[in-house]
This record gives C-alpha cells, structure tokens and sequence, in this order.
C-alpha cells in the first residue's frame, strides 16, 4: 500500500465513491442482520460480514481486473485495499477482539479496544495511507521488503485454507450458503442496479460491478485462524464462493460487457 502513486489516491472519481460505498456497506449491513436478525455471536457474525464485504481484490484483482480494464485496473484495486485495510480491518480486529476476550478478566470495552487498535495489522494501514497522501517516498529496498510479505499472506491464507479443509472438510450449511449468495450474487448486483439508476455510464458501472462480483478474500480465514474461530465456516466458505464465481462473475461479465 505504500507503493501507491498518490495520484492514484487523489484522482479517484464517482467509480472510487462508489467501490467505497459498496465495501463499507456490504460489511455493515450483514453484519447487523447476522447479529440481531440471525442472532448468531459477535466473532460469527463479524467473519461472515467480512466474507460478504471482502471481496478478494488485492489477490484476484490484479489478474482479472487488469485482463478486463487494463491500466484502469490499479485505481479499482487501490481504492479497494484501501478501503479494506483502513475501514473493515481495523473494525473487524476490535469487533473480534472484543467477542473472544476472556470475560473472566473483567477487561473493560475500552481497554479491549485499545488492546485491538495497538495491533500492527489495525495501525498499519492508517500509517501507509498516511504515508502515500504526504507523498513519502520509501526507500526501495524496504519497500521491496514489505512487498515481499504483502505478496505471501495470500498464498499463505491460502494454504491454510487448503489445510483446514483437509483435516475436516467442505461443509454447507445454511451461513456458508447465505454468504455465497450474498457475496457472488447480491452484492454485485445490488451496485449493477443502483448505479443504472444513478445514471452511472455502463464503463462505470461495469468497472465497479466486476470489481464487487470478485470471490470472498482470504483475509476472513487469516482473521478466523487468529481468533481460533469459525476456521471450517471461512475456509468453506472461500472454496464454494471461488467455485461459484466461475459461473457467477462470467454471468456479470456476460451482462455489463
């Protein structure tokens, strides 16, 4: 992320807004129905919005989306990461935090969260935005550095998606269903609608679609493998939603091209 041109950041137009928008959304919203209308636990229901509200841009993205939009691809991807490293991320790791802490230690709210924001992954982001809206320039070996562990927490979320499902299995139940469908079809195609009747141009409306009807991101297995929560639900999960989106993201393909 700190690799990002800044111009990249401050040209971003009504496509950006839009990407933005739909990723904040597509959190906030599953997240309150699986809370209070499926009453499913806190550490759940924040995974499964994480799974519908994360699509797998940063990894996906840069092979699908710069085969579809060529250079215009690198502002999608940008404003995504962005988006889920600087607002979903820290959010999930203080709702996580606060779910799976030991309620015998009487730790306060406050203090959970204060634990949660003193992590790397919830400060780091914030701090590389930072970086790239002052036009920092890092120095390349260290920025190689960071680029080289940035690129192996996909694969490695990836293997360990491979390992769980290994020792126990794909299952589908009723949250791994509802998280597809919401993930591969609803999301995308909530944004196809609302933008045609916004008036977005097709260009438009096509780049923000595409980019939403990408898979579930790895990052909902990385933070459930941490909290040592729902593994099988997210590894599962991510299996259907990637086998799915054969079908799926061709079909919306299919519709905006």
């Amino acid at each position: 992320m700190v690799m990002t041109p800044r111009h990249i950041v401050m040209t971003m137009g009504p496509v950006a807004v839009a990407i933005i928008l739909a990723l904040i959304l597509s959190f906030v919203i599953p997240l309150l129905v699986a809370r209070y209308l499926f009453r499913r636990d806190l550490a759940l229901s924040t995974l499964q919005a994480l799974a519908i509200g994360s699509p797998a841009v940063p990894f996906i993205g840069t092979s699908v989306l710069a085969f579809l939009f060529g250079t215009v691809s690198a502002s999608l991807i940008t404003v995504s990461s962005i988006t889920q490293n600087v607002f979903q991320l820290p959010l999930v790791m203080i709702l996580m935090s606060v779910a799976t802490g030991d309620k015998s230690q009487h730790i306060s709210f406050g203090a959970r969260v204060v634990n949660a924001i003193k992590q790397p992954v919830v400060w780091s982001p914030v701090i590389a935005l930072i970086i790239v809206l002052a036009d920092i320039h890092i120095p390349q070996t260290i920025s190689m550095s960071l680029g080289l562990l940035g690129k192996a927490s996909g694969g490695l979320a990836l293997f360990a998606a491979g390992i769980v499902l290994y020792t126990r299995s794909i299952v589908i139940t009723t949250a791994t269903i509802i998280t597809v469908i919401a993930r591969n079809i609803l999301v995308p195609g909530a944004c196809y609608l609302i933008l045609l009747k916004m008036g977005f141009s097709m260009e438009q409306i096509k780049e923000v679609v595409l980019t939403m009807a990408i898979p579930v991101g790895s990052i909902a297995i990385i933070i459930a493998m941490q909290y040592k929560t729902g593994e099988q639900e997210m590894a599962s999960t991510m299996a259907l939603s990637i086998i799915a989106s054969i079908i799926t993201m061709g079909g919306f393909i299919f519709l905006t091209f």
